[in-house]
């Protein structure tokens, strides 16, 4: 496996040769902390990026959660800063015997000042993602930080009882979860004091006030030979729009969607790439959704979405200085449907019937808007 990885290692840092990769550390608690941070060499230019915390699981590292999830080539594309933090010990504190002690939420907090220091990251725009132990960290950020994390995402992670049955989150939390029904690891039914997935998705979707119905539905089946299937449950009509994704691997292992190798713990499937849809569900998302763009309020930003509910076409009219520059429309589960300069009309006709979202990248900021196909 080590010699895998530093394999793997030599093949990326050619193909990053333009990008940046710093490795840094932090003295939090005593404890000198350390960390990778990815900084792709093409982000927008006058616009904070967002940064994406990519947690490693239980007796792994910061290295191979980098190498493994494969989270760098999207962060190239969409434009985000990726970092891998260490864990004390190779583990994150999630109040389990046997885990770790460390303050790893003021550890967390510490290095979001830091990056917005050093980087100029947007602070309305950062995540947790995580694998495993980084899985069930990330949601005890959302338990605990929700006034600086504004969406996580877990893979093959879980809450504890413990966690589950104390966490008084200070908002609606967005929520997306990806887990294998056969992970052998972390049980999907719940076992060994974790609770199961399905009851974390459910809490999730009522502390965010979501309401029924939830759309489902099969994840196309592109890899027939990975001994995998997939199909998701989402909630969007929430609170906040703060919606909650449970996407389950049918006989899918304690492995990452989309990422090599894959023979580690259980199949591994390939209908999907686990980053790039923990991405498209991020960027739907930010903090402050009382303006739903940065530095600009609704009334200033111009943007008008209409007709909603629409039917046959949707339009788009600006009426500010703040000119759209690039138009993404996502369905409830995160797929993309349509993307390109921002047009007057599009037509929908084919469009089927539920909830899309809007990602209007704007001059100054972005603003997300929501519309129903009727």
């Amino acid at each position: 496996m080590k010699q895998f990885f530093a394999s793997l290692a030599f093949c990326c840092s050619a193909m990053m040769a333009f990008s940046q990769t710093i490795t840094g550390s932090i003295q939090h608690d005593g404890i000198e902390r350390n960390y990778r941070l990815y900084v792709p060499a093409n982000l927008p230019q006058g616009i904070p990026p967002p940064l994406v915390f990519n947690l490693h699981g239980f007796t792994s590292n910061a290295q191979q959660q980098e190498l493994y999830s494969g989270m760098n080539a999207v962060a190239d594309t969409a434009g985000f800063i990726v970092c891998y933090p260490n864990g004390v010990n190779n583990a994150w504190n999630i109040g389990v015997a046997g885990g770790s002690t460390t303050d790893d939420v003021g550890f967390i907090a510490a290095l979001i000042d830091k990056f917005h220091q050093e980087q100029g990251i947007d602070l309305e725009r950062v995540y947790s993602c995580g694998m495993s132990n980084g899985g069930f960290f990330s949601y005890r950020l959302a338990c605990e930080m929700g006034d600086r994390i504004a969406a996580i995402a877990s893979v093959t992670g879980s809450m504890t009882t413990a966690m589950l049955n104390g966490c008084t989150p200070q908002r609606p939390i967005p929520v997306m979860a990806i887990h294998g029904d056969a992970d052998p690891v972390v049980d999907y039914n719940g076992a060994m004091g974790n609770a199961a997935v399905p009851d974390v998705f459910n809490f999730w979707a009522g502390h965010n006030g979501c309401l029924q119905p939830s759309n489902n539905g099969d994840i196309p089946n592109i890899a027939t030979n990975d001994q995998c299937t997939a199909s998701f449950e989402s909630y969007y009509a929430c609170t906040d729009l703060a919606e909650v994704i449970l996407i389950t691997v049918q006989n899918g292992g304690h492995t990452w969607p989309g990422a090599f190798p894959t023979f580690l713990f259980g199949p591994t499937c390939q209908d999907f790439n686990a980053s790039r849809e923990i991405w498209v569900f991020f960027s739907r998302h930010r903090l402050d959704l009382t303006s739903e763009t940065s530095g600009a309020t609704p009334a200033n930003t111009g943007i008008q979405v209409f007709p909603n509910p629409f039917g046959h076409y949707l339009n788009l009219e600006q009426n500010g200085g703040n000119t759209a520059r690039q138009l993404r429309i996502y369905d409830a589960m995160g797929r993309s449907i349509w993307q390109g300069e921002p047009t007057n009309t599009i037509d929908t006709d084919l469009w089927p019937k539920g909830v899309y979202f809007m990602a209007i990248e704007l001059e100054f900021g972005m603003v997300i808007r929501k519309a129903v196909k009727a």
